[in-house]
């Protein structure tokens, strides 16, 4: 099976700036799936009951790695806990990074990038805000900077990220991380 490639191509502290970029460059895929990936890493609980309000039917687990329950007694010693669903409503993105508020958070998409290079298994966009890993990781990270990512099959050659980034006014920033 294996894993996606995922290419740096904006960095901003413009959350905003970010978040129009990655949509920018998510309109060049085709079969787009109907659903988004969020990701979030939170350490208090005021916040993790308003990504749990904001964003129905998302999971929860605590720094134990066990699943936590957030409409229970706060328990400290399990923070952070993180809050994902890689089948949240397509809608779901601006009310959960609202919630998420400056908490490292994470939204995907997945398609498939036009012609004989893209792959629907492998292919998307991904933005990262207050954190430099795709994954969030480590949790206690966080930074001022936000990243949208490219994701494309391990064999689509670097000149087709290039010009899948350029359809879109961005560039390659960097190295290829090991995606989803």
């Amino acid at each position: 099976m294996g894993h996606s490639r995922a290419y740096p191509v904006y960095r901003t502290t413009d959350e905003e700036a970010a978040y129009d970029r990655a949509k920018e460059l998510s309109a060049g895929l085709e079969l787009i799936e109907d659903e988004i990936w969020v990701d979030a890493v939170l350490a208090d609980p005021e916040r993790l009951l308003r990504v749990a309000e904001a964003v129905p039917d998302l999971a929860f687990e605590g720094s134990d790695q066990e699943e936590y329950d957030p409409w229970g007694e706060p328990e400290p010693d399990r923070f952070p806990v993180w809050a994902w669903s890689e089948e949240a409503p397509e809608d779901a993105d601006l009310p959960f990074l609202a919630a998420a508020g400056d908490a490292p958070a994470m939204l995907g998409r997945r398609g498939r990038w036009p012609g004989p290079d893209g792959s629907v298994q492998y292919d998307g966009v991904q933005v990262v805000f207050h954190h430099d890993d795709l994954e969030l990781d480590p949790p206690d990270r966080r930074t001022e900077t936000h990243t949208v990512f490219l994701h494309v099959h391990k064999h689509c050659p670097p000149a087709r990220v290039r010009e899948l980034a350029a359809r879109a006014g961005l560039d390659v920033l960097g190295e290829a991380r090991t995606g989803w």
